[in-house]
C-alpha cells in the first residue's frame, strides 16, 4: 500500500514538474461512497434477494418442521416408549444437520450471486468514471489512498449523478 502511494505521489510530482503542469487535472472519487449509494446496488440487492427467496422459504419450513418435531417430543414424552422417544431424538438431530449444511450452503450461493453482482457493478463504475472524466477533461481520477480532498477536487457527486442517469435509463 505504501508503494502504492508513494508511486502515485512520484507521479504526480513529475507530472507538475512538467511545463504544462498547470493543464493537469487531478481529482477524487469515493468508490465506497459509490458503492453503497448508487441504486444499482439497491438493484443488485433486491434481485440476490428474490433470485434466492424460493431456497429461503424451504430452509425456513425446515426449521418449522424441526421445531414442530421438538415441540412434540417435549409435550409427549411421558407417553412414547423409549425406543419411540430416541428414535425421535434421532430424527430431529439427523434433520438439524441437514438444515444447518442447507443453510450454509444457501449463504455461500448467497455470497457468490452477490460478489459476481458487484464484480459487474465494479466494471460499470469504473467506466463511468472514466465516462465523467473525459467529459470533464480530467487528466487523472484517484479512487484511494488519498487522505483528503477539497469538494472541488471530488468527482463522487457527478459519478453517482451519472448512475442514476443510466438506471432511469435502463428503466
Amino acid at each position: 500500500m505504501r508503494r502504492r502511494i508513494a508511486v502515485t505521489l512520484v507521479a504526480l510530482w513529475s507530472l507538475s514538474s512538467g511545463s504544462n503542469a498547470g493543464d493537469v487535472n487531478v481529482v477524487v472519487v469515493d468508490v465506497v461512497r459509490l458503492q453503497t449509494e448508487a441504486p444499482q446496488v439497491t438493484e443488485v440487492r433486491e434481485k440476490i434477494k428474490v433470485e434466492f427467496a424460493a431456497r429461503e422459504a424451504k430452509v425456513m419450513a425446515q426449521q418449522d418442521q424441526i421445531d414442530l418435531l421438538e415441540q412434540k417430543l417435549v409435550r409427549d414424552q411421558a407417553n412414547m416408549g423409549a425406543a419411540e422417544a430416541k428414535s425421535l431424538q434421532r430424527d430431529i438431530r439427523s434433520r438439524t444437520l441437514r438444515l444447518e449444511n442447507a443453510k450454509e450452503e444457501l449463504e455461500s450461493d448467497r455470497r457468490l450471486r452477490l460478489s459476481e453482482e458487484m464484480d459487474r457493478l465494479r466494471r460499470m463504475l469504473s467506466e463511468v468514471i472514466a465516462e465523467v472524466a473525459k467529459a470533464e477533461d480530467l487528466d487523472i481520477v484517484l479512487e484511494s489512498g488519498v487522505t483528503w480532498a477539497s469538494e472541488r477536487a471530488n468527482i463522487t457527486d457527478q459519478v453517482l449523478a451519472r448512475m442514476r442517469e443510466l438506471n432511469a435509463a435502463t428503466k
